[in-house]
C-alpha cells in the first residue's frame, strides 16, 4: 500500500470512517472524495466504484488484524490464554469497524466473485500450530476432546454474529441502540468466558 498515491491513501483512510460514520450503503463515491478532499473525478481514477473502495478498504483493514491474530495462535500462551487473546483482539477489531461484517456480507451475496476478489488472494493467518497445541492439550487432559476446527468456527461465530445480525439481535431481545453497544463490548470477555466453560473438563 506505500506504493499508493497519497490521495489514494487518504481515500482510503477517508472511507474507512465514512462507512463507518454512515455504513455502507449511505456512503457515497461524492462523500468519500469530499472526505478525501479530492474530485469526485480524481478518485475515480484509484476506484473504479464503491465496491472497488470497499475491497480496498477490506484489505487494509484486514492486513492490521491478521498479523496479530498469527502471533497469538503462534505464541507461547496456553490455548485457554490464546482464546482470551485471541477473542477480546478480534471482538475489539469489530466493534472498531462494526460496518465490514455486514458490508462482507452484502458483497459475498452480490453479483461479483466474492472468492476471487477477497479469499483467494488473501494470505490467511495459519492455525496449523495452535491446532496441534489444541490437540496435545487435549491429550494431557486438560481440555476436554473437541475438533479444532469447530473450536475456531464457535469462536468466530459467537464473535460475529452479534455484528452480522445486529438488526435482527436488537429486535429480538429488545435492547436499544446504547444497550446493544454495550453487550457488544462485553463480548470482549463473555464470548471468552462462553467458549472456556465449553472446553473445561468436567
Amino acid at each position: 500500500m506505500s506504493n499508493f498515491p497519497p490521495n489514494k491513501l487518504k481515500a482510503i483512510d477517508a472511507a474507512i470512517d465514512e462507512f463507518q460514520l454512515h455504513g455502507f450503503k449511505q456512503t457515497s463515491m461524492s462523500s468519500i472524495a469530499k472526505a478525501t478532499g479530492i474530485t469526485k473525478k480524481e478518485l475515480r481514477t484509484y476506484f473504479f466504484n464503491k465496491d472497488d473502495v470497499f475491497k480496498h478498504v477490506f484489505l487494509e483493514l484486514y492486513g492490521r488484524i491478521a498479523p496479530q491474530l498469527q502471533d497469538i495462535m503462534d505464541g507461547d500462551m496456553t490455548v485457554r490464554e490464546k482464546i482470551r487473546f485471541f477473542i477480546h483482539n478480534y471482538v475489539t477489531f469489530i466493534n472498531d469497524y462494526h460496518f465490514l461484517p455486514l458490508g462482507l456480507v452484502r458483497k459475498h451475496n452480490s453479483k461479483t466473485d466474492f472468492a476471487k476478489e477477497f479469499i483467494v488472494n488473501l494470505r490467511m493467518p495459519d492455525p496449523t500450530h495452535f491446532y496441534e497445541q489444541i490437540e496435545s492439550e487435549i491429550e494431557q487432559g486438560r481440555i476436554r476432546k473437541i475438533n479444532p476446527k469447530q473450536l475456531m468456527i464457535n469462536i468466530f461465530a459467537l464473535s460475529v454474529f452479534p455484528h452480522v445480525a445486529s438488526p435482527l439481535l436488537k429486535d429480538f431481545i429488545s435492547a436499544g441502540n446504547d444497550e446493544f453497544e454495550m453487550i457488544k463490548e462485553e463480548g470482549k470477555t463473555l464470548v471468552a468466558d462462553f467458549i472456556l466453560k465449553s472446553i473445561e473438563i468436567h
